[in-house]
Parts: C-alpha cells; structure tokens; sequence
C-alpha cells in the first residue's frame, strides 16, 4: 500500500515537472517572439497601421471590421508609446493564452499529456508563427474561440456550473465577433452538436457518463451571452448602414463566381501551409473516427464546417488562407488526444517540421529578407520603404509649403497617417468614382478647399486632370527599393485648389 502511494505521489510529482517544462518553453517562445517584434526592421502593414488610425479614435465600430483588435491596439500604443512593435506585442502573447486554454481543454477532454501536447501544437503552427508578428484580426478571434471552447468542454466535463459555463462561452463568442464575424461559425457548431448528440442518443440510449449533454436552455444560454456581448457592434452596424456587414458580402465577391473544383482543392492545399504540412495531414486522417465519441462529436461540429463552408466559398468564387482558422483549435485539440493514445511517433515529427517553420518566421523578421526561399512575389514588400515614401513627402512638403497630402490609395493613406502622427499634416485619398470602398474613401475623401496648397501623390509623372487644380511645376519623386525585383516609384505633384470653373 505504502509503495503504491509513493508510486502515486512520485508520478503526480513527475506530470508537474512536465508541465514546468512545457510552460517555461511556451512562455520562452512568446518572449522570442517578442523580442524579434522589437528588433525588427520591417514596419507595418496596410492592415495595422489601419488598425491603428481605428485606435486613434474609439468606437464600437468600423467601416470594414470590428472594433476589437484597434481596442488592443489602443491600450498597448496608449501605454508604448508611438513604435511598430507597441501595434503588434499583444499577437505572441494572445497567441499564448490560446495555448493554455487549448491545454486545458485538450486535458479535460483527453488527459495530462494531451494537454501539453495540444499547447505545444498551437504555439508551433505556422499561422500562429505568423499571427504572432503581426497584429491581425484572426488573433484576438482565436483567443475568445478558445475561451468558449474551454467552457463549453468544462461545462460538458461537469467541470464548471453548467449555467455559468454556457453563458461565459456565450460571452467569449460575443466577444470573438468584436473581432470578426467568423466567430458565429462557433454558435453552428454547437448547435449542430447538440442536434447530433440528439439523435446519437435516440439510437444509442446508452449514456457517456464522463461526457454530459447540452440543453436547449444552455443553447440559448450560450447565444444570448454571444447577443450581449456582440451587441455594441450590432447596434453600430444598425446606426451605420451595416457598412461592416457589407463590407463582408464585398469581401465573399459572390457575383464573381467561377465555380472551381480547382479553387476548392488550393484552398485546402492552403491548409497544409496554415497547419503545417504533417500536421494538417494527420488531422485530415483522424477527422471521422469510424467509433465517434461525445468530445469527437464536439471537436467535429467546431471545426469541419469552417473547413467546409470555405471550401464551397473557394469553389464558388475565392477564398483566402485564414478563413477556416477557426477551425484550428478545436482540430488541435483532437490530434493531441490521437497523438497522446495512438502516435506520440507522429507528434514529435510533426511539432518538429513546425518547429522548424517558427525558426525560419524569426530569422526572417530579424533579417527582413526571405533570402532563397523568396518567391517572385515578395510577401515583405508590403512591409518596407514606407518610412523612406514618408520621408520624401516630407521634405517635398516643406519645399512647397502644402500641409494636405491626397493619396490615391488605401495603403499610403494608411502608412502615411501613421509616420506624420501628430503633425500639422492632413492626409485625404482622392475617391475617382465617389463611390466608397474602403474606409479613406468614407471617412477621409478629399474635396476641393480653394486657394489650399497640395500635394498630390500619384504612379504617374503626369499629374491628375483635374479642374479644381492648377499644377505648379515638375513633381518630385520617390525611388524607393522594397525588394530584388520591384521599387514603389510614386510621383509628389504640388498644386493650389483654385475655385471650380
């Protein structure tokens, strides 16, 4: 008796050690992540330094996203101060709060060692690698998926009141949608679930009895704390013509339809690089189990109709990469138990190849080069010479005393916001067909002031026929290099509005 109690204590010690392990290196790889973040010399993205104008200005919501990520980005820009890395150093560490409750999650539902084996998958995906530097919608949406996922299995594990657990998993989905739409993708799941365990029970009486069944007044639970919680945007988007809203059916570009097996099959392929070519393999293998359990029943509800709406999106029109990432954590869940029984092998292998993938994601930012592995479209040029655009702007402006730049597109707007913040400089885009589609354009169009001093930026070097302008002399030019094969050559036209004739 007495041996298999120190037997007993020996191993509780033992697991304890593990999970020491395991979360000084995930806390090790956040810190790495970083303090590339820092070092880095590539700048913001168009996205960001949205994101970030957003920030400037609180609201419950914008005229193409949610008003989640720029609520982030507001508290650490408050309190950094006005650097690239205070946009995005909330991304590793969201990213590492999603492991710990994938962790959680993967342990209530599988064991101790699924646990830290789901956790140790998530921090290694390549999305996440990614997600981790730079400050995108996705991040914030995983972390609150994952949230309601680990309430939703606590509560089903008898873990937490049922009560609470539902209404607090409602509430984490509100809060995904305050970050992006696809998080009512987790509300289908679970009601497809519960719709399923239904029917499972009709002709299967006999019970789960580690696994407890989902009511309908837990349903609604569930969707009335999504309700709540979403609710400042709903309430927004109904004050604002639902430009959100529409802004999304813009984005699914349903009236281009190409139907495209071809499309459909290049989406999925995109997964491999998503999730990483093993691990994406291995997930797509154990995706129906022949004997489904409860948790394989939830773990499918919450993660193939992401897949498979985006597939039949991909077939109808075009879908991009990240638009089943919803999909991931409930998927990494599943493989960690699979690993933890049948192919711990399988998991080594697979955490390896992606282990891999995050080094090569942090001597990229370090070097800001993709080196060999650059394809001919640069993905890094969106991400240089922006300083170098502001710095021409800049001294063009104090050579002709204008104040007002006019863009003619989303990503100078966006950019040059960002380096003349707090300047005496007011940055419009010229909207040609009057027709908004982008948030410049609603917000910020420019309309004629006469007698105001421009500069007009523009890819040509002739300037803009416009009436209400009178050109002064040759534009200035900024020759910028943003990668082996490609520079940004835009032209600085100065002129002086004159009253429209």
């Amino acid at each position: 008796m007495h041996a298999a109690k120190a037997t007993s204590v020996s191993t509780t010690a033992q697991m304890r050690r593990h999970d020491r392990y395991v979360l000084i290196a995930l806390v090790g790889v956040a810190l790495l992540r970083s303090l590339a973040l820092f070092a880095t010399p590539l700048e913001l993205g168009v996205d960001e330094a949205q994101y970030w104008l957003w920030s400037q200005n609180f609201d419950f919501g914008y005229y193409t996203k949610p008003p989640m990520t720029s609520w982030i980005i507001a508290l650490t820009h408050g309190l950094l101060g006005h650097e690239s890395w205070a946009v995005r150093i909330a991304a590793p560490w969201l990213h590492l709060g999603t492991g710990l409750m994938i962790w959680q999650t993967a342990r209530w539902l599988y064991g101790d060692a699924a646990g830290r084996w789901g956790a140790v998958l998530w921090m290694v995906l390549p999305a996440v690698s990614l997600g981790s530097f730079i400050m995108s919608t996705d991040t914030p949406l995983l972390f609150f998926w994952s949230a309601a996922l680990m309430f939703v299995v606590g509560t089903l594990r008898q873990k937490i009141a049922p009560t609470s657990g539902m209404a607090l998993a409602g509430v984490m989905i509100g809060g995904g949608m305050l970050a992006k739409y696809a998080a009512v993708y987790f509300a289908v799941g679970i009601v497809l679930f519960w719709v399923w365990q239904r029917r499972h029970r009709r002709s299967r009486p006999s019970p789960d009895m580690e696994f407890g069944d989902l009511s309908a007044r837990q349903i609604g639970l569930l969707l009335a704390g999504m309700l709540l919680a979403a609710s400042p945007n709903l309430g927004w988007n109904l004050l604002h013509d639902f430009a959100t809203v529409r802004h999304l059916g813009d984005n699914a570009n349903l009236a281009k339809q190409s139907f495209s097996l071809a499309g459909s099959a290049a989406f999925l392929g995109a997964q491999f690089i998503t999730a990483g070519p093993l691990c994406f393999a291995l997930m797509l293998l154990i995706i129906w189990p022949r004997q489904s359990t409860s948790a394989d029943r939830l773990l499918i509800c919450l993660s193939v109709p992401p897949l498979a709406l985006m597939s039949l999106q991909a077939f109808v029109s075009e879908a991009n990469a990240n638009w089943a990432l919803t999909a991931m954590p409930a998927l990494v869940v599943w493989l960690s138990g699979w690993i933890t029984r049948d192919g711990w092998r399988w998991g080594l292998l697979s955490a390896g190849i992606n282990g891999g993938i995050a080094l090569i994601f942090l001597a990229v930012s370090a070097a800001a080069d993709m080196g060999p592995l650059t394809p001919k479209s640069d993905p890094l040029r969106r991400l240089k010479g922006w300083s170098l655009l502001a710095d021409d702007v800049d001294m063009a402006l104090t050579a002709s005393g204008a104040r007002t730049v006019i863009t003619d597109r989303r990503a100078s707007a966006a950019l040059l916001n960002w380096h003349f913040h707090q300047r005496d400089v007011t940055i419009l885009i010229n909207d040609a067909d009057g027709i908004p589609s982008n948030h410049f354009e609603a917000n910020y169009p420019w309309t004629s002031q006469p007698g105001r001093q421009i500069l007009m930026l523009s890819g040509a070097p002739d300037a803009p026929a416009l009436d209400s302008v009178e050109w002064m002399g040759s534009p200035a030019v900024s020759d910028v290099v943003i990668s082996d094969k490609r520079r940004r050559i835009i032209y600085l036209h100065h002129g002086r509005e004159r009253p429209d004739i």
